[in-house]
């Protein structure tokens, strides 16, 4: 699964207006509603899910980059959505400031599919190049562009195009796409 299927092109805010985490994850949760990703009457459960959740462990990874990710039965694919702040955002005391976050929330049932997902955003945000070249896009065709190339780059082409690579299962083995 490519990590740009589960974002998609409306998934990406090239400047979020949040300065600190608590309306950053608001402001994310409104893209997926208002994309209809997911459903105006769970977005207040969604973000009662990322707060407990952030309150059980930040979700800033280092490298000014948060994962915040909760699985729920509120969704029955991943969705997700990327937001870029230049100014940075207060994640947690005592941090850097994050300038990238990339929220998904995953299915109940697709536990191991979820930490696979997981692994693969890190593994993109592994690389500091690639980082910078997202922390310094003005634009959502240049964000879009950039995570399409690091996952080609990082995964190879053929990465989420069935096979191995295809969407990951939930626990039963079934797919679960995006």
């Amino acid at each position: 699964m490519r990590l740009i299927e589960i974002i998609g092109n409306e998934g990406v805010i090239p400047r979020l207006k949040a300065r600190e985490r608590d309306e950053a994850l608001v402001e994310l949760v409104d893209q997926l509603v208002a994309t209809k990703r997911v459903r105006d009457e769970d977005r207040e459960d969604l973000l009662m899910a990322l707060l407990k959740r952030e309150s059980l462990g930040a979700t800033s990874i280092g490298n000014s980059v948060a994962i915040p990710h909760v699985k729920t039965e509120l969704v029955q694919e991943f969705v997700g959505v990327l937001g870029r702040s230049r100014e940075g955002i207060d994640f947690l005391d005592g941090e850097a400031p994050v300038h990238l976050i990339i929220l998904f929330f995953s299915p109940d049932r697709a536990v191991s599919g979820h930490l696979r997902l997981l692994a693969h955003i890190g593994g993109i945000l592994n690389h500091d190049g690639y980082v910078r070249l997202l922390r310094d896009a003005d634009a959502r065709s240049d964000l879009v562009d950039l995570v399409r190339d690091a996952e080609r780059m990082i995964f190879g082409e053929e990465h989420g195009q069935g096979g191995q690579g295809g969407p990951p299962p939930d626990d039963q083995g079934d797919p679960v796409l995006a």
